[in-house]
């Protein structure tokens, strides 16, 4: 996609938008794999459970005046966990979640993020993952002499990605049976999968409209016939022509299939609160609820502990 040409046309419109940004993370092929650092070493897990560090590929517009792009965080948040690896063999349903980011003067900005998984088309990714798992095999037999002879690996995850290039694939059948019993990776029969997401960044909290839109997005994406328009006219339309609506009013504005509609509350309404309650029930139970809502009520502070 490319529409960073629009970066600067009408910015000055930008608080009356319905979405300041449209952002796409993943891997970065040129760095390759780097571990995340945030989530601890994990050299011990099978590479495909490992995590990896995931950047910002692109962004519309580059930025905003009074909303500046936080590359850091967005990115973070988008993909808390960083990159995820799967196979032909396992799950690859798309996921979605949203985030809030709270400033220093107290505003808001709301993000809401479409992840799906995506074909690994680079050589060198595929070979740097292939070569993860001949160490990680290697490692797991020295550990285990009476299973298999010992064998030595003195590589570094850390010079892993300048070795990328010189990673050559596997021709022992040794290393390929290892792989199938580890229910793990082999380049010359699976295929490699990796994380992307999409996101919309927004001044408010339209939770299904943005998460209609990206899903509409990335069908767009994976369908065999082109949609009607190309792709970044579509991002252009909801950056720059989709409205904020009124106070009191609804608003319909077109995807790439199908009509989104949303609507904003008026001013002796309740604040928007476009999230499923049921998601909140079905997670933490109604006694649990009752009991959140009453520490809110007497404004004690409250901690939430996700698993």
């Amino acid at each position: 996609m490319s529409v960073s040409s629009a970066g600067s046309a009408g910015s000055a419109a930008a608080p009356c938008r319905f979405a300041h940004y449209f952002v796409i993370c993943g891997i970065d092929t040129e760095s390759g794999l780097e571990p995340d650092e945030l989530a601890g070493e994990n050299f011990e897990q099978s590479p495909l459970k490992r995590t990896f560090k995931s950047k910002v590929l692109a962004r519309y517009p580059e930025n905003v005046e009074w909303n500046p792009f936080d590359q850091d965080a967005v990115n973070m948040l988008c993909m808390p966990k960083g990159l995820s690896f799967r196979t032909q063999a396992d799950q690859r349903e798309p996921q979605f979640h949203s985030f809030i980011i709270t400033k220093e003067d107290g505003s808001r900005t709301y993000g809401f993020v479409h992840t799906f998984y995506e074909e690994v088309t680079s050589p060198q990714i595929c070979s740097a993952m292939q070569t993860l798992y001949q160490m990680h095999n290697a490692e797991h037999a020295s550990a285990n002499p009476s299973s298999s002879s010992s064998s030595s690996s003195s590589s570094s995850m850390d010079s892993l990605a300048s070795s990328l290039d010189e990673a050559d694939p596997p021709t022992s059948s040794s290393s390929s049976s290892s792989s199938r019993g580890a229910g793990g990776y082999d380049s010359s029969r699976d295929t490699l999968y990796v994380s992307k997401a999409l996101c919309l960044i927004t001044p408010m909290p339209f939770m299904h409209a943005c998460r209609r839109f990206l899903s509409q997005l990335h069908r767009a994406v994976t369908a065999a016939t082109a949609p009607p328009l190309p792709l970044e006219s579509y991002v252009h339309n909801i950056l720059y022509e989709v409205p904020l609506p009124a106070l009191g009013r609804s608003l319909k504005f077109h995807g790439v299939y199908e009509p989104i509609v949303c609507q904003r509350p008026g001013p002796g309404e309740l604040p928007l609160a476009d999230f499923p309650l049921a998601e909140a029930f079905s997670l933490l139970g109604a006694e649990n609820l009752v009991q959140v809502f009453t520490c809110t009520l007497l404004e004690m502070q409250i901690l939430l502990y996700s698993q």
